[in-house]
């Protein structure tokens, strides 16, 4: 009988270790590296676009404002330097750019444009600027202002007042041309006032051939009341993008008191800009060759993503059993060394700051010793390369007051070479059930040794609705628990032909196997509990008695809402 009530309990043990030992799988998996180590993060969030107040849109002859409806419909186009070329990578409206952008470590550039240039059109100014940056992996580069102006050239013609007269502007026709694109410009186009009338000029906007360009000019025209076509060519050098040429047609009188038409050009430089501030424009890493930038690591994890503090990571005593230190160095000395908090719960704020500043730098100040050590912080001297952060020292702090806490750590060194990263720690505590092994990593099978205890903590705030636990053992089976009357699958809440082999036997004798069983929680023990506690270390000697081998518990705990958490207790006995 006593074999069989320790095989009985033995295989208790196992399935409700199983049950008892499996834990929620925290969201951070241990050692897991995310696999974009060389991923940087353009930041477009705060990028304001402005524009000058005398800018001309052309459209009807007549003068406006670009307004912000305007500038949002620039495309920005962003394009990856690889293999001897750009290649487009992201293109998007400037008024719908996203808030983050994530890039590839990579030299890139930016261009921002109005539109999409044609050869020779009327009224088609294109403002556009472009800028080249390097993305770097785990630092910040930022941009000067980005200044958008017109990427064509605009032309236009007028005629002389005392030419107008001469001329039969219905038959004159001056034709303007860049390479193969050209415009004429017609009575209707050009600028003229005759006889008390008067017709403005209507632009034309060129592509530039290259970064300079020529303009060919051919006149054709006749004299009022004459039919002989009179045919003028010329040709203007050293043409830019960003430049109005102004080309007027006039009487030019010789010394000799002969007159002959002429063809003058002016040069302006266009003033027409668009500016965008990108002060704020910041390009979160990228580097090609980042050897050099200061560093900030925690090993094992990665700062790009959210550190959980939960109840499974403290012991029996409530001591911590994890650690947070991260880690600062630069291959030059550290000039500044910043850490800043910020929290959604105001409440642990107030006790940060009671200690300490909000932001605090380490290489300046002149906080004691001992406030700094409290907080897991310390002083950063001269010719200093290297600092160890141990934020595991404010977790009590940071648990007693749930919510986000968000750590930004700024090193720069004596070069001016500066990273950036966050260390954010979530201390909400889930309204999942949870199964918790004080003092052991649940997720990890774990080697049996005399002495080892395996006390489980079962949580459900919304009450447990049922506990349900499988066996699965290399040398235990159906038929060997069915032989003790258990089974490989049993409910601690509804399976009653169980509660006395698991829960004890209140009608046996007192102080016999029989009356303790295995000092499991059944029944209305489990039922509607919001905390239970489950001890299967007695048990454990027990099992070493089946020899080598290894033991999974599965236990699935159901809460009143539904929620349901499934985690697997693993042993081996060697």
């Amino acid at each position: 009988m006593k074999s069989v009530i320790r095989l009985m309990s033995l295989l208790a043990v196992v399935a409700l270790t199983l049950t008892s030992c499996h834990k929620d799988k925290a969201s951070y998996e241990e050692g897991k590296k995310d696999s974009k180590d060389n991923i940087g993060y353009l930041a477009l969030g705060g990028l304001e676009a402005t524009v000058m107040e005398d800018t001309e849109v052309v459209s009807n002859g007549t003068r406006a404002e670009i307004d912000a409806t305007f500038i949002n419909t620039f495309d920005v186009v962003i394009e990856r330097y690889e293999n001897e070329a750009y290649s487009e990578v992201k293109t998007f409206k400037y008024g719908e750019r996203p808030e983050i952008i994530e890039l590839d470590g990579g030299i890139y550039r930016l261009t921002m444009s109005s539109a999409k240039m044609e050869g020779a059109a009327w009224e088609s100014p294109v403002y556009s600027a472009q800028k080249s940056f390097v993305i770097t992996r785990l630092q910040t580069t930022r941009l000067e202002d980005i200044v958008c102006k017109l990427s064509n050239i605009k032309v236009t013609v007028s005629y002389a007042a005392d030419i107008a007269d001469q001329l039969d502007l219905d038959r004159t026709t001056m034709t303007i041309a860049v390479g193969d694109n050209s415009l004429d410009y017609t009575k209707t186009d050009v600028e003229w006032v005759l006889n008390d009338l008067s017709n403005e000029a209507r632009p034309g906007y060129f592509a530039p051939e290259a970064e300079i360009s020529s303009l060919k000019l051919t006149l054709r025209c006749y004299y009022v009341d004459q039919d002989k076509e009179i045919v003028m060519t010329n040709t203007i050098n050293n043409v830019t993008a960003a430049q109005w040429r102004k080309v007027n047609v006039s009487i030019q009188h010789a010394s000799d008191g002969t007159a002959t038409l002429g063809i003058t050009c002016d040069t302006w430089t266009y003033d027409e800009v668009v500016t965008f501030d990108t002060q704020n424009l910041l390009f979160e890493q990228v580097l090609i060759d980042d050897t050099d930038m200061p560093e900030i690591n925690w090993e094992g994890h990665d700062l790009n993503e959210e550190f959980e503090i939960s109840d499974e990571d403290f012991d029996g005593e409530g001591n911590y059993t994890k650690s947070i230190n991260i880690d600062v160095t630069s291959k030059t000395p550290i000039a500044s060394l910043k850490v800043k908090v910020s929290s959604d719960n105001s409440e642990f704020m107030d006790e940060y700051t009671s200690a300490i500043p909000e932001e605090v730098d380490l290489c300046s100040t002149t906080l004691s010793d001992y406030k700094l050590s409290s907080m897991g912080y310390t002083k950063v001297g001269a010719n200093v390369n290297s600092v160890q952060l141990k934020f595991a020292k404010q977790v009590a702090m940071m648990k007693a007051y749930e919510g986000m806490h968000t750590y930004t750590i700024t090193v720069k060194d004596v070069n001016g070479r500066e990273t950036i990263s966050t260390l954010k720690v979530n201390t909400l505590q889930s309204l999942e059930p949870r199964i918790i092994w004080n003092g052991y990593n649940i997720d990890e099978r774990q080697t049996y040794f005399v002495g080892m205890t395996c006390d489980l903590k079962i949580k459900a705030p919304y009450g447990i609705a049922d506990l349900k636990v499988e066996i699965i053992s290399e040398t235990l089976n159906s038929s060997q628990l069915e032989g003790v009357g258990l089974s490989s699958k049993f409910s601690l809440v509804n399976d009653e032909q169980y509660f006395a082999k698991l829960g004890g036997d209140p009608t046996a004798p007192e102080g016999t196997e029989e009356y303790e069983g295995l000092g499991f929680p059944v029944g209305d023990e489990v039922k509607d509990q919001v905390e239970i506690n489950l001890s299967i270390t007695k048990f454990l000697g027990i099992l070493g008695m089946l020899g080598a081998g290894e033991h999974d518990f599965v236990m699935t705990v159901t809460d009143n809402e539904g929620n349901e958490t499934t985690k697997t207790v693993m042993f081996r006995f060697e």
